[in-house]
């Protein structure tokens, strides 16, 4: 059943990890470009967002405030069991019922124990909290391996929080938010239709993972690549999508090329030429996190982020970076 939800893009700017085999992409291989928007969900754990009172015989019930918890904590525990989900929180709810149960939970990255009784409501057990489990946001497809069905995005991480699942939908641009003074544009967009991959990874270099066959490469390009020594400074493009699903080329200049040796998210500096970008956009936006940079016809690397004093500079990472974090190897 088609779904559409309308999403504004939190990305501009862990996952456990995944036992991938070691892949070997030999110079001469080409590689699909993206540049296409697309929606990322992850579900990263129960996390408390609002509380409520129970009234019950003739009482007030707050099962929460007995056990010290508050917004903004993270359930992971209930009676031992692990809470990853709402789906989970309620299975564990159920089997205790209204008995007193141990609850652990983190705030501000330190784990808290203490006990809590759920109440018994009409249908089902409550402790009295709204919860939600997963952060949803836009971003860019980089790049795409057809031969293993690996994609990789955004090109720097979401968020730092525990990892537990993760999904990546098409995405359709309905509108640009332009930059002010004090924060960074964004893309906003719908996300339309059934999922069309798995997210396996997010690390410092972004969001990896595995396509299905929902996955459509019609509107992607077949590039060869650059390593990071072949990357000069000088005229390039940003691939990316600023309305609807359509993938746009806009010419950047590449001012500065750290030469890094470890993985770093801020190794391509750039200035935005084009001007019917900054016409459009004022320059880099959130959204655009993850927008293949093509120099000489090759894929260099990734948009990362934007200076928020000055929309039109940006900063990108090596594909090569990314390509390591799903064990993927360019051997000449």
């Amino acid at each position: 059943m088609k779904r559409i939800i309308t999403i504004v893009c939190l990305f501009c700017f862990l996952f456990i990890g995944i036992n991938i085999f070691a892949y070997d992409l030999n110079k001469d291989d080409k590689i699909y470009a993206g540049g296409q928007a697309i929606g990322i969900k992850i579900n990263n754990g129960v996390t408390i967002v609002g509380t409520f009172g129970i009234y019950k015989d003739g009482k007030m019930e707050k099962p929460w405030e007995d056990a010290g918890i508050v917004e903004g904590d993270k359930i992971t525990y209930l009676n031992n069991y692990k809470i990853t989900d709402i789906k989970s929180l309620l299975k564990v709810l159920n089997k205790t019922k209204d008995e007193e149960i141990d609850i652990v939970y983190e705030r501000n990255g330190k784990e808290k124990k203490d006990k809590i009784t759920p109440v018994a409501t009409e249908d089902s057990y409550s402790l009295g909290i709204y919860v939600k489990d997963s952060i949803l946001g836009v971003g860019t497809l980089t790049y795409y391996i057809d031969s293993i069905n690996t994609f990789g995005s955004l090109g720097h991480q979401i968020t730092s929080d525990d990892y537990f699942s993760g999904k990546i939908y098409e995405a359709s641009v309905t509108e640009i938010v332009k930059p002010t003074r004090k924060e960074a544009g964004q893309k906003k967009a719908t996300i339309d239709g059934d999922d069309i991959g798995d997210v396996k990874k997010n690390t410092i270099t972004g969001v990896h993972g595995t396509t299905n066959d929902n996955f459509d490469v019609s509107n992607m390009t077949l590039l060869n690549f650059k390593t990071k020594e072949e990357v000069r400074l000088g005229d390039a493009e940003v691939w990316t999508c600023i309305n609807g699903k359509t993938i746009e080329k806009f010419n950047i200049e590449i001012t500065k090329l750290e030469k890094q040796t470890k993985k770093d998210i801020k190794g391509i500096c750039f200035e935005v030429k084009d001007e019917r970008l900054i016409s459009k956009t004022g320059g880099i936006i959130q959204g655009m996190s993850g927008s293949p940079i093509i120099q000489d016809g090759k894929i260099i690397g990734a948009v990362t982020h934007v200076l928020l004093n000055n929309s039109k500079k940006g900063y990108g990472i090596y594909l090569e970076f990314m390509l390591e974090d799903m064990g993927i190897y360019i051997v000449e």
